[in-house]
């Protein structure tokens, strides 16, 4: 099992940046036989990580290529995101916004801005408010510990030393939360979080796939959390890593943020006409 509860499919590597462009997949979907569906993680994968969140703008260049991307139809983005569908919003400032999915599957931004969120149970909701008050007793703000509409995050990376035993309180105390009321806790790229159970970036590939039967669906993402979305995706598509630094994965494909990214995106075959 992986530090996010679902089981860890091997690493199984194919290639970079060239071996993905040259994959019979990207060919079918350049000369137009089947069509294509891309996803892609923000954090780590379209920004770079930053101390302030909200200072977590995509790598230059990058909304530059996004607006040149459908957002409906044939070839169009999706955004899928551990952070709130609002959020992601305000930090990709395009004007039309894409389909959004955020806070790991709970949160489903439309393109007609029509959001969809998943229900909290008030049970659920007591147990969050009282993990949030055990990070606050250990000195966390709300900037540290951050409430999301279907979940709790305290985010760790950026925390000083001394800081990291206090966080590890916050996470044994989070863990007999969860083993108590069924939520699920787990782990991030420079954190942990109590989520509501069911919860997790496979939700939006498998409700995609759904609805798209036949498409080529290509994830981008970085995270030990882009694992569930990898592993919901079928054996002809193509989950692909996006990470300075190699690690094990279930991805297929390995792009080295920003120019491999760049690349990737500026070769997405299917643009809106300039």
């Amino acid at each position: 099992m992986n530090a996010s509860g679902s089981k860890a499919a091997p690493a199984r590597l194919s290639g970079g940046l060239k071996e993905l462009l040259k994959t019979p997949q990207m060919a079918a979907l350049h000369s137009g036989p089947q069509p294509g569906l891309l996803m892609l993680d923000y954090d780590g994968t379209l920004a770079p990580f930053k101390k302030k969140r909200d200072e977590a703008t995509p790598y230059p260049g990058v909304r530059e290529i996004l607006r040149r991307l459908p957002i409906e139809g044939q070839g169009r983005y999706s955004i899928v995101s551990g952070r709130d569908a609002g959020e992601i919003g305000s930090l990709l400032e395009l004007d039309p916004l894409p389909e959004i999915w955020g806070c790991h599957g709970a949160q489903r931004r439309l393109v007609s801005g029509e959001l969809r969120s998943a229900a909290v149970s008030p049970a659920h909701d007591r147990a969050c408010r009282q993990a949030e008050n055990a990070a606050r007793e250990q000195g966390f703000d709300a900037y540290a510990c951050e409430r999301k509409a279907c979940s709790l995050a305290l985010h760790t990376c950026f925390l000083p030393e001394e800081a990291l035993a206090r966080a590890g309180m916050v996470k044994s105390a989070w863990a007999e939360l969860a083993a108590a009321t069924g939520l699920g806790l787990h782990i991030f790229d420079g954190g942990f979080e109590l989520r509501i159970p069911g919860l997790d970036k496979g939700v939006a590939v498998h409700a995609l796939a759904a609805e798209n039967p036949g498409c080529i669906m290509v994830y981008l993402g970085d995270d030990i959390t882009d694992e569930d979305a990898f592993a919901a995706l079928g054996k002809n598509d193509l989950p692909t890593l996006v990470r300075k630094e190699w690690r094990p994965t279930g991805a297929r494909y390995w792009l080295k943020p920003p120019e491999d990214l760049l690349s990737f995106l500026a070769a997405w075959p299917v643009l809106k006409d300039e």
